[in-house]
C-alpha cells in the first residue's frame, strides 16, 4: 500500500513522456509577437492618458478602455507586481503620479532595453484606472 502512494508521489515529479514527444523542458519558449499596429491606432503620451482620466474618467474610459493604444512617455521604474508580471511605470507631469502599463510576456527580453529615464513606445491595451493611476495592458515594446 505504501509503495502504491509512493510510485503515484513520484510520477508527480516524473512525468512519463509517451514516444514521439519531447518532454516539456526541452520544448522551445513560446515567441511573444507584438500585434501588428493599424493606420487608426491612436498615439498618445503618458501624460495625455493621465490627464483625460484625472479629467473626466468616464470620458476617458470611452477613449482608452479596451482598445489598442500606442502609448509613449519616459520610464520613471520597471518592476514585477504582486503577480510576478513585469510592470513600466511611465512618468507624467506629476511627480507623485504614473501610468501602470502591464507587459504582455512575464520574461519578455526587450525589458533589459528599458532604462530609467529614457521614452519608450509601447503598444497597449487600456484597461481602465485605480485609484487615479491609468492601467495599461497586454503591453509590448515597440
Amino acid at each position: 500500500m505504501v509503495a502504491m502512494f509512493g510510485m503515484a508521489g513520484a510520477s508527480a515529479f516524473f512525468p512519463l513522456a509517451r514516444s514521439g514527444e519531447t518532454p516539456a523542458s526541452a520544448a522551445a519558449p513560446p515567441v511573444h509577437l507584438a500585434p501588428p499596429i493599424s493606420a487608426r491606432t491612436p498615439e498618445v503620451s503618458a501624460t495625455d492618458i493621465w490627464t483625460a482620466y484625472s479629467r473626466d474618467a468616464v470620458g476617458a474610459d470611452h477613449a482608452y478602455r479596451d482598445r489598442s493604444l500606442v502609448v509613449t512617455g519616459v520610464v520613471r521604474s520597471v518592476d514585477r507586481d504582486y503577480e510576478g508580471a513585469m510592470v513600466v511605470r511611465l512618468g507624467t507631469e506629476d511627480a507623485f503620479d504614473t501610468v501602470n502599463a502591464t507587459l504582455a510576456a512575464r520574461n519578455d527580453p526587450s525589458v533589459a532595453a528599458l532604462v530609467k529615464g529614457r521614452s519608450v513606445s509601447l503598444i497597449c491595451v487600456g484597461r481602465g484606472a485605480l485609484m487615479g493611476a491609468p492601467l495599461l495592458g497586454s503591453c509590448f515594446v515597440k
